[in-house]
């Protein structure tokens, strides 16, 4: 098993969450800093619970004002405290993961998740079998309550008919319109193989290959596992077959909350003029904060590739396929395939849309990235790297460029994407991802979240 330490540094905030947002209730802002009050050390003093929840059932409660009164020190209540970026108010303010003595860390879980996106990047960029996979499957995804619906009313109530894939096959060739028996065809295999059935099988009449009406219309129901078929059929079938398992990533170190702060996130959008600007409506800012670790806070971490897995004897049980292979051999190279893919789109974006703090910070990335040493890779991670940076939506949209049908359109209906929380609404003329997430600096936008260098250790 070889293993390699890497040095981890943030190129830009990095926030990884714990899905806790801290309120007016949780903490005070005294003197540019965020106060977490720890209620044990608040009781310690003597203070009496039921003035205190009296006080709390208020809408206007302060915490700084509440201590203050009773002449308590933020500091002698508090179970941590961060510099904070400006008064809170009514905003929440996201929490920033550390361990069980308050220490912030990088969780193995988040950078697996981005090295794996990385990887069916790579792995579908380069194998035309696998995008028209997918392109069939996310077609049959948006239409499949039409397919389902055209199933049940060729079926007439005859359970047996609804599973018989003849009758799948009309179903879909019907709901798409398709003339051509050959494309039909694939669309049925790719029906089955994205529900984890064998349609040969199935033919056979083995009952435990059968598809039901049900299992069609229900087909991407969830979009948090819509990915899930693009994935089993670029990484393996099951967990157990699955590529990932060649690598084993271990939580970083940890640091000290002297690198964490409070920062500020502003969501841009498109005003009606096309120009990318902070996201105002109806007297309402649409900014958070969250604790985040600052530009170049740096840790270690390990990364190690399970040499046994990828050998003769293994691969007869795995059937991993040389691409595959190759993709874990060459991490940094794919991870910063990727990486150059992400940056050059959002640096065209920004350049665009007349952002220029954000068009400097890409710029000194394309730089860095283009001057990487060997090993050395980079990575977004954690929250705010928006759309671009957590999926492979480039691919997708190129996928289902169709001059006569707008399939991503359609697939931006069937899932919401990009929804207006207005009028819930969607505009499938309009750019997408229309938003964008922006760390300030001081008053100023920026950086984009999530960047980091990783590069191999020596010795």
């Amino acid at each position: 098993m070889s293993s390699t330490t890497y040095r981890l540094t943030c190129l830009s905030p990095v926030h990884i969450g714990t899905g806790q947002q801290w309120s007016k209730f949780d903490g005070a802002y005294h003197e540019g800093r965020w106060y977490v009050v720890d209620l044990d050390r608040v009781f310690a003093l003597g203070v009496d619970g039921n003035e205190l929840a009296q006080a709390m059932s208020s809408g206007a409660f302060s915490w700084a004002e509440w201590l203050r009164g009773r002449r308590i020190s933020p500091e002698q209540v508090a179970l941590y405290s961060l510099p904070c970026a400006l008064p809170p108010g009514e905003v929440y303010i996201r929490e920033g993961i550390k361990d069980v003595y308050l220490r912030p860390y990088i969780p193995a879980t988040t950078l697996k998740g981005a090295v794996r996106t990385a990887i069916v990047w790579y792995l579908l960029r380069h194998d035309e079998q696998a995008q028209a996979f997918t392109r069939r499957y996310l077609i049959l995804a948006v239409y499949a309550k039409d397919i389902g619906q055209i199933v049940n009313r060729l079926a007439k109530g005859n359970r047996q008919a609804e599973e018989d894939p003849q009758l799948h096959l009309r179903a879909i060739r019907e709901a798409l319109e398709l003339d051509d028996a050959q494309e039909a065809e694939a669309f049925l295999q790719t029906l089955y193989r994205a529900l984890g059935k064998h349609l040969e099988g199935a033919r056979r009449g083995d009952r435990y290959e059968r598809v039901r009406m049900r299992d069609i219309r229900e087909l991407g129901s969830d979009r948090r596992f819509l990915a899930l078929p693009v994935e089993r059929y670029l990484l393996g079938k099951d967990p157990n077959h699955d590529l990932l398992r060649v690598l084993q990533v271990g939580d970083s170190e940890t640091t000290s909350l002297e690198q964490m702060e409070v920062g500020l996130v502003w969501t841009y959008h498109l005003n009606q003029s096309g120009r990318l600007q902070p996201k105002r409506e109806q007297g309402m800012e649409y900014k958070s904060l969250a604790e985040w670790l600052k530009p170049e806070t740096s840790v270690r971490l390990s990364l190690r590739i399970d040499e046994s897995l990828l050998g003769e004897q293994a691969n007869k049980v795995l059937k991993f396929k040389p691409t595959q292979q190759q993709a874990i051999r060459r991490l940094p190279e794919v991870c910063n395939s990727y990486a150059r893919s992400v940056i050059g789109r959002q640096k065209e974006y920004v350049t665009r849309h007349h952002q220029p703090q954000l068009q400097a910070f890409y710029n000194q990335l394309q730089q860095r990235l283009d001057s990487l040493p060997g090993g050395a890779f980079l990575l977004n991670i954690g929250w705010g790297g928006g759309w671009e940076a957590k999926t492979v939506g480039d691919i997708v949209q190129e996928i289902l460029h169709d001059d006569d049908y707008d399939d991503f359109g359609e697939l931006r209906k069937r899932y919401k994407l990009g929804e207006n929380p207005q009028t819930n609404r969607i505009n499938p003329d309009a750019p997408f991802p229309e938003t964008r997430l922006v760390a300030y600096q001081g008053a100023a936008a920026a950086y984009p979240l999530g960047w980091v260098l990783l590069e191999p250790e020596k010795g």
